[in-house]
């Protein structure tokens, strides 16, 4: 537990900073994150409160008792009849200005506020998001076993990608394969875009059959201990089409060269920018729709972003995706995505599934 007694402490620095009396955590991730232990409570109120002194009190329905009890704090339950919002408030009785996460809901901060009135609330996301940029030696460890086991899903659904098996099923394949690969589940729906389907950056798996000729985006990731992974390929039934050749060789080239770019000191706007050039100099600019990546970690989606707004610097530690895409309306789309951890010496790619144009290239 001392690592995570230590992550309460860094917390408490940050809110000492700021002027913070402390910080109401409801975000799943933050949970785990600073108790070790992942708490979905739903509508419910459940709550972490890390104070600037380091001590740390957490508040939740009795339904989750066996998850609170995990966690090495202190706890009170609150049963159903009874006002949680009032414990919540008891807790920050004595005013000041309190962070408080994006997890915690409209009609639980509002009832809050209106208990709490000798406080003021600031929204805490940059300040966690800040202790949680650059992960740990353990975290990478897990990073890298569940891109290990999102490579190994990839490996295993390409004997499934044939004409006529529909987008549906081939994600019910990857649930299945998931499971077989250790992960509890998926780190988020998977996106299976055969056709004109992969025109959409986020197609949702439909009855369509995959035919011969079709590329077809598979966007999928798992868990290894909390920690996620995201992986995309796109793979080409049969003998591609002139004009998607050109179209996957940019983006290919956008994914390695946003990679080589990854290095300490560089603006994550530079990495973007580096995917982008590529696909513009091909003629295909205004089809790259999207960001080059996000940052993962304990949530698929996290900070940092690579994207054109974003001038902070990349760091030793931190891990985010690499993933241009070009998608041309009615046709077809074409996205690679890989998962990186910055080092000193640049990008440590923790995907290694094939990714040429002739290795996704699969016999119709």
């Amino acid at each position: 537990m001392m690592v995570f007694e230590q992550r309460r402490s860094s917390l408490a620095r940050a809110c000492a900073k700021r002027g913070w009396r402390g910080a109401v955590l409801a975000h799943p991730a933050n949970w785990h994150y600073f108790t070790g232990v992942r708490l979905e409570a739903g509508e419910r109120l459940a709550c972490l409160v890390v104070m600037e002194d380091g001590t740390a009190h957490a508040v939740a329905h009795e339904m989750f008792a066996p998850w609170v009890e995990r966690m090495g704090v202190p706890f009170e339950l609150w049963r159903d009849g009874e006002d949680a919002h009032a414990r919540l408030a008891n807790r920050l009785r004595s005013g000041g200005t309190v962070g408080v996460d994006g997890g915690l809901p409209a009609h639980h901060l509002l009832p809050l506020m209106r208990l709490a009135k000798d406080c003021a609330f600031e929204l805490a996301d940059a300040a966690i998001a800040d202790l949680r940029l650059r992960k740990d030696h353990r975290e990478i460890e897990l990073l890298r076993e569940a891109s290990r086991r999102a490579d190994q899903v990839i490996d295993l659904v390409r004997a499934h990608i044939r004409p006529g098996v529909t987008e549906l099923e081939l994600a019910d394949e990857l649930a299945r394969l998931w499971r077989e690969a250790g992960s509890p589940g998926m780190s988020f729906p998977p996106i299976v875009a055969a056709g004109e389907g992969g025109a959409e950056p986020h197609h949702e798996p439909g009855q369509r059959a995959i035919a011969p000729g079709d590329a077809v985006i598979v966007d999928t990731g798992g868990f290894c201990e909390g920690y996620v992974s995201d992986i995309t390929r796109t793979f080409i039934v049969g003998e591609p089409k002139a004009e998607l050749v050109p179209v996957y060789e940019a983006v290919l080239q956008a994914n390695l060269a946003a990679i080589a770019a990854v290095r300490p000191g560089v603006k994550f706007s530079e990495i973007d920018r580096a995917a982008r050039r590529v696909i513009e100099e091909a003629g295909f600019g205004a089809y790259f729709t999207h960001r080059t990546g996000h940052g993962v970690g304990l949530d698929v989606h996290e900070p940092p972003y690579v994207d054109a707004g974003n001038d902070s610097v990349v760091e030793p530690g931190m891990a985010f995706s690499i993933e241009p895409g070009i998608y041309l309306p009615g046709k077809f789309g074409v996205r690679i995505e890989d998962l990186v951890i910055a080092t000193e010496d640049g990008a440590l790619v923790l995907n290694q599934a094939p990714k040429r144009l002739e290795d996704v290239i699969l016999t119709a």
